[in-house]
């Protein structure tokens, strides 16, 4: 997302996490248009189910592994809110943990409404900026940025209900809800427990 960002690993690692998630949800033989691919971790994993998977980045470096995995990849700066792609349009969007980096996330999901096919959905991931502990830090005055969920370059945080008002805003309505960590592991108070909201979204009709 950012050319200061790390090359994550290509494997998934964490099997509580939002592209876990998103994979185990993405049927075979699939096309897909991954925003904020880094290295290439979802279309590594979808490769297995023949999805055709494209890559979107800032990072030259994640995306030069990217290419191993992805059909195609882009070099894009999503702080301007344009993909600027081509014609092509997809069964799948993706933007797991991306959002939340973007100072008008919501013009970035409009634009890319444009890619979707009829009858596609557009896959979101954000963190939780309203877990338990998160709510006790700033109870007590304590902002302080650290890695996760107050990650220093996060320019917009996210609730549960913030969340479901920008994807509205953005055309999209959420038609399935998924959580991450002790909220997946429990399945109960999510809105304390998930350090992410994962959202599976249709155009709103």
């Amino acid at each position: 997302m950012f050319y200061k960002d790390i090359v994550f690993k290509t494997t998934i690692l964490d099997n509580y996490g939002p592209t876990k998630i998103i994979c185990e949800n993405i049927e075979a033989k699939k096309t897909v248009l991954d925003i904020g691919c880094n290295s290439g971790v979802l279309a590594n994993t979808l490769n297995a189910k023949y999805c055709q998977t494209d890559g979107v980045d800032i990072n030259k470096k994640a995306l030069k592994i990217a290419g191993k995995y992805c059909h195609k990849t882009y070099l894009r700066n999503l702080y301007n809110s344009k993909l600027n792609l081509n014609n092509k349009k997809y069964d799948y969007i993706v933007f797991s943990d991306i959002l939340e980096h973007l100072p008008t996330p919501d013009l970035l999901l409009k634009d890319s409404i444009r890619y979707l096919k009829k009858g596609g959905f557009v896959w979101i991931s954000l963190p939780n900026i309203a877990r338990f502990e998160q709510r006790i830090y700033h109870l007590f005055g304590d902002f302080t940025y650290k890695p996760g969920v107050m990650s220093a370059d996060h320019l917009r945080f996210f609730t549960h209900k913030t969340g479901i008002k920008v994807i509205k805003e953005s055309g999209l309505e959420v038609v399935q809800e998924f959580y991450t960590g002790l909220g997946q592991k429990i399945s109960i108070f999510p809105n304390l427990l998930s350090f992410q909201f994962v959202y599976k979204c249709k155009l709103r009709i």
